[in-house]
């Protein structure tokens, strides 16, 4: 099967979260990135912002551990890796599904501001399917909230702000 291999440009809509994997204890960063398409209007030649996908991140060893120490809520990113896309069934037995990217390059968005380079040591690179691991999964599941009342599923507070949008939060 052939894989699929994406840049993505976008924001983060919270920090990114530090764990190992369950089997082999590989350090891992995990984040969710908000990335809304600007469009122009035709009729008032204004720029509109068009729908948000969110998009779950996961970066493992020495990638990991370097984002998760300089990447914070709402930074401009770009990430490239590999694409892949996650169905299941929630609890209620409605069917959902999340883009998840096993990432290989992340960092700074430049055309949003400046960043300073510290060179660290490389770890060495894991060469299996990490993205199966389930303390990675864990987290993927962690970014899809639900309200207890009601059982609706909900953007997170901060996710449309950082997306471009003022709402709070919204039925998703």
């Amino acid at each position: 099967m052939n894989e699929i291999y994406v840049t993505v440009s976008g924001r983060l809509v919270a920090d990114p979260e530090s764990r190992t994997t369950k089997t082999g204890g590989v350090p891992f960063a995990a984040f969710r990135l908000a990335s809304t398409v600007r469009r122009v209007n035709r009729e008032t030649g204004e720029f509109e912002d068009a729908a948000t996908s969110f998009v779950n991140v996961t970066a493992f060893r020495s990638l990991g551990a370097n984002l998760a120490n300089s990447l914070s809520k709402g930074d401009p990113v770009i990430v490239y890796g590999r694409m892949r896309v996650n169905q299941w069934m929630r609890a209620d037995n409605t069917p959902a599904t999340s883009v998840e990217i096993d990432a290989y390059n992340v960092g700074h968005d430049l055309s949003y501001g400046t960043t300073t380079f510290s060179k660290v040591t490389r770890a060495q690179v894991d060469r299996n399917d990490r993205m199966a691991d389930e303390n990675v999964q864990e987290v993927h599941a962690g970014f899809e909230p639900v309200d207890v009342e009601t059982g609706e599923y909900l953007v997170r507070e901060g996710e449309d702000e950082v997306a471009g949008h003022a709402d709070a939060l919204t039925p998703a």
